[in-house]
């Protein structure tokens, strides 16, 4: 997302270290629109406007894409604010210095910035956490919640205490709040360190020079001669009396409340807002604030712009306020050619704006007496934030594969829901209702990727993928898919890529066909034969109708793809004991030892079952050997055992037919179980010898002279396309016949 700026700056390199070919984007500016390379050393870019943007972008081969970018906070010196703008490619490594820019701005005596993070807060925690200075109650159930505590609601009530008893009045005969725009809840602000509700009004009486020589050192040439500023010098604050509460029950209470309200801060949940768009307005104090009234949110507002906060909810804004009163130079303390004003200090409020409504959803409390550079940051109730996420009504985007749901994303790359476990690498563990029920599965054949992006903002979205590992870069996904939608009373196939737009249409959202209900989640078909198997990760985004890409609604899921690839194989040559080795359809004639039949003579048997013969990593559920007499089954020994191992890639020494997957962990996999090149015993082929006898003690029954039997291999993987799961594979039979002397 980009980079939303007010005012002059001054936009350089600063550093590069990317493969990709970097440039950056200047939009919406009066002076220094354009494209620029991101070379280092490159000239400094002047730009000024009220409201402009700046975009960084890589190509990873297929043209150039926004890359990701976070700000680092302002900082002054020499004369300017300097903050630098980090981004991160379409590359695997996630480090945010593929390129770098700086962007500074002359300390200007009429400037004030502003910056801060956005983070919403959540739990047992009744009050606005950002706030210490101050008890801030942001919502009205937070305020019930308060005013069971009798000593919040004594220290409340002497400060409030119409809206109070007014809730107390309500509380006897409960109406619903009339409808109005927003939210009708308007904070409450309680001192915690001192007996005024409000802090009284500051000035600043500012020295300033107006500056002969352009941002960038030179002389000022024609072009820049609109933008002159005065360089501040110094800013040294004084105050006004300020209104103080009458009585001294507010004191005697205060203190008692700080103990509360830390109690209640550690239950306090928070999470960052990424791409926040925040509106800003200076409160202008009304009589009764000004006279010792508490904060009512009734004085006049002056609308100061707007902005947003990055991926990790960062923001800066800049805004530019009249000196209130020029006062006579001060002789003693203006050197020549300076200038002494005074300014009144604004307070800014800052609102929190849902994408697409101009009504704002939050409002935080006054930040009393800004400063010309001022950290604020800012807390929002999660059931106001608007944002976690953006593209589904608070829930989170991609959502399910087939039948089986994805929980939400953290930040280690897992996913755990509905009682189904994705881990970092993309391997599933389904016990969820509905979902095929695999363990420590990888995904195997045409998968239906589903997801949530139902807001009216996205129209499109893209889809992207990468190698799950250091060093791989983002591809784009532009499979063609059709979903069905209704054309008059029939049921038509549509496709959903739109190759005009190079994205896929927004089912959810169009209004152009009628599609069905039941298939609008699925947002791409993704058949696992077209990768070369290993884990990858899948990026979704959603676009406006322009193309713009909309906050809110990018969003990464693991996937582990591996297509099935199984060598399974019994050696035709089998041995008996006392008879030696025979061919496929041997004709075995029992032994005789001393005149006596042997009626269990072993069977020699060599066989392997290998998932991914080529690799060291394998998803083989089962397998093993099964013998048919005739027309049925027949019983042997030794039997299947389970798959433990004695070390990773070697399985215990138990004799065995064949062996069964033994489930641990849910996310912590097992990856090597690949089958009987795991055997200590198996030689350099990964063929396996066992020698089978009957578990009656006999081939042959009483009076029967011969029967033919089958020896067959066969098993199941751990694969799932997220409807069905364990595909089969078979080694095929060997036939012998068995007879009595």
């Amino acid at each position: 997302m980009s980079i939303k700026m007010q005012g002059m700056w001054l936009v350089s390199v600063k550093s590069k270290s990317a493969a990709f070919p970097q440039q950056f984007k200047i939009e919406g500016a009066d002076t220094g629109n354009g494209t620029y390379a991101g070379t280092p050393g490159s000239p400094e870019v002047f730009v000024n406007g009220s409201n402009w943007s700046v975009t960084i972008q890589n190509n990873p081969g297929t043209g150039f894409i926004p890359s990701g970018m976070q700000i680092t906070f302002p900082v002054s010196s020499g004369g300017f604010y300097r903050f630098d703008i980090q981004s991160n490619d379409a590359g695997g490594d996630e480090d945010f210095d593929d390129l770098i820019l700086t962007c500074r701005t002359p300390v200007d005596a009429n400037d004030y910035i502003i910056y801060g993070n956005v983070s919403y807060y959540e739990g047992f925690c009744l009050f606005n956490p950002c706030n210490r200075r101050y008890i801030v109650i942001d919502t009205l159930v937070a305020l019930k919640d308060a005013l069971l505590n009798p000593a919040l609601k004594k220290l409340i009530g002497s400060y409030y205490p119409g809206r109070v008893k007014a809730l107390e009045a309500v509380a006897l005969n409960p109406q619903p709040l009339p409808p109005s725009p927003g939210d009708p809840f308007t904070p409450m602000v309680v001192p915690l360190t001192e007996a005024a509700p409000i802090p009284a009004k500051e000035r600043l009486t500012v020295r300033s020079i107006p500056d002969t020589v352009s941002a960038a050192g030179e002389p000022r040439g024609k072009n820049e001669e609109g933008f002159a500023f005065n360089r501040l010098i110094s800013a040294q604050k004084s105050t006004s009396a300020a209104g103080i509460i009458s009585g001294n029950i507010a004191n005697s209470l205060r203190s008692d409340a700080i103990t509360i309200v830390d109690r209640y801060r550690l239950y306090c949940e928070s999470g960052s807002l990424p791409n926040a768009i925040l509106s800003f307005q200076e409160y202008d104090r009304s009589t009764g604030e000004l006279s010792g009234d508490p904060y009512t949110g009734n004085g006049e507002r002056t609308e100061l712009g707007s902005s947003f906060a990055d991926r990790n909810g960062n923001y800066i804004f800049r805004f530019k306020v009249n000196a209130a009163d020029i006062a006579d130079e001060i002789e003693t303390d203006t050197a020549s050619g300076e200038t002494t004003t005074e300014q009144l200090a604004p307070d800014v409020l800052v609102q929190l704006l849902c994408p697409g409504s101009a009504v704002p959803v939050f409002e935080s409390a006054p930040n009393w007496n800004i400063g010309h550079l001022r950290r604020i940051n800012i807390c929002v109730p999660k059931t106001k934030s608007c944002l976690i996420p953006l593209a589904c009504n608070g829930q989170h985007i991609l959502q399910g594969v087939g039948n089986i749901v994805l929980g939400p994303p953290a930040a280690s790359g897992t996913r755990i829901g509905s009682n189904n476990f994705l881990n970092e690498l993309g391997i599933i563990t389904a016990y969820g209702s509905g979902a095929p029920a695999v363990r420590c599965a990888a995904w195997n054949g045409t998968l239906q990727l589903r997801g949530c992006l139902s807001h009216n903002a996205v129209k499109y979205y893209r889809l992207w993928y990468r190698r799950n590992a250091p060093f791989t870069f983002f591809t784009a996904f532009t499979k063609q898919f059709s979903l069905p939608r209704f054309q008059g009373i029939n049921v038509v196939d549509t496709p959903v890529f739109d190759t005009a737009k190079d994205a896929y249409l927004n089912v959810e959202t169009d209004t152009t066909y009628s599609w069905l209900i039941a298939y609008r989640n699925i947002k791409a078909r993704i058949a696992t034969g077209d990768f070369v198997p290993g884990s990858y990760i899948f990026r979704i985004q959603g676009f406006d109708a322009s193309l713009n890409p909309v906050a809110g609604t990018e969003e990464t899921v693991p996937l582990y793809f591996e297509s099935q690839e199984v060598a399974a194989h019994i050696d035709p040559e089998i041995t008996m004991d006392g008879v030696g080795p025979l061919g496929e359809c041997a004709l075995f004639t029992l032994p005789l030892v001393n005149g006596t039949v042997v009626e269990g003579a072993g069977l020699t048997v060599k066989f392997k079952a290998i998932h991914k013969p080529a690799s060291s990593i394998g998803f083989m559920n089962n397998y093993g050997l099964s013998m048919a007499k005739g027309a049925g089954g027949f019983a042997f020994t030794p039997a299947a055992a389970p798959a433990n191992f004695m070390a990773p890639g070697i399985l215990d020494a138990t004799i065995n037919s064949g062996r069964n997957y033994v489930h641990g962990n849910d996310l912590n996999c097992i990856t090597y179980f690949r089958g009987t090149i795991n055997e200590a015993a198996a030689d350099a082929t990964g063929y396996y010898t066992v020698t089978l006898l009957p578990a009656s003690g006999h081939w042959l029954e009483p009076g029967q002279p011969f029967c033919a039997f089958g020896i067959s291999l066969s098993g199941y993987l751990r694969l799932t396309n997220g409807e069905s799961g364990y595909p089969y594979f078979s080694g095929g039979q060997v036939l012998i016949g068995i007879q009595k002397p």
